[in-house]
């Protein structure tokens, strides 16, 4: 039981279902991912991770960052660029680099939030907002264009998103969404860290300045944001968990008692296991 809910939770809360929704490319700069079969490889990962921190009753806050993972040798070599680990079998792992703690940045998270070809900052951008802070952006007006018709000028991805963003009807909600995004660029579609966009595409700049003015440098910067806003990632994980243990959409009505567990936990350990049991309780 509680190998199902940690496969079918995880893959609901962080959308893994869309990996097979639109997979990596077969050919090209994307081969190794079908070469070493690596799709249920980086699923056990996360699965690994997300039961560790159930069974110990780990802080939530690992959820974003820590300094350790799980790896096996395929995992360690295709995304972490290392070469000690060994073995087919997943272990518990210490990390030596911050910008991969956590499991928002797991490959398989980061396959998740692209579309098989390339990455876009509104994607992964949205993600963030509708499944870890828990507030989702309201849809486009049905008369604007995805993008600016006049680009001509604009060759980045970044160059793109701030001419769209010219557009009033779509400020409002691109400057919360494209900041959140602009973080993790440097993850391409499979998860591997990438320093240059492909084909000449340009050094990658993942700086970026929240909806609120905070300016954040890199994904090392952006997680110690999102750590200083751990209560909204708490209250977002504990609607979610109970989304999917009731198997209904929350309501409006629903916001007390959700608001009854977030004080609850803070008063505890903030650990995930007593999250879970305070959903069962409810």
């Amino acid at each position: 039981r509680v190998a199902a809910f940690t496969r079918h939770f995880t893959e609901r809360w962080l959308r893994l279902d869309k990996i097979a929704d639109s997979p990596p490319e077969l050919n090209g700069p994307f081969r190794v991912y079908w070469d070493r079969r690596m799709e249920p490889q980086i699923l056990a990962q996360t699965d690994a991770y997300f039961a560790d921190l159930l069974a110990r009753n780990g802080p939530i806050r690992h959820l974003i960052d820590s300094n350790y993972t799980f790896l096996n040798e395929s995992i360690a070599n295709v995304f972490y660029a290392r070469n000690d680990v060994k073995g087919a079998s997943l272990r518990k792992v210490m990390l030596n680099d911050p910008r991969r703690g956590g499991i928002l940045t797991q490959p398989s998270v980061m396959t998740a939030t692209a579309n098989g070809v390339d990455t876009s900052p509104v994607v992964r951008g949205v993600w963030l907002l509708e499944n870890v802070l828990g507030l989702p952006p309201s849809p486009p007006p049905p008369d604007v264009e995805p993008l600016s018709p006049d680009l001509r000028k604009a060759k980045t991805i970044r160059e793109q998103l701030a001419v769209h963003r010219e557009q009033q009807a779509c400020n409002r909600c691109h400057r919360k969404i494209d900041p959140l995004g602009f973080a993790f660029e440097n993850f391409d579609p499979i998860g591997r860290w990438r320093d240059h966009y492909p084909k000449g595409g340009g050094v990658i700049d993942a700086a970026a300045t929240m909806n609120n003015g905070e300016k954040v440098a890199d994904i090392v910067a952006f997680k110690q944001m999102l750590l200083r806003r751990e209560e909204d990632v708490m209250r977002c994980l504990a609607e979610k968990m109970l989304a999917y243990a009731s198997g209904r959409v929350l309501e409006v009505t629903d916001r007390g008692e959700v608001d009854r567990i977030v004080e609850e936990l803070k008063g505890q350990r903030q650990g995930l296991r007593e999250l879970g049991k305070l959903v069962v309780q409810s």
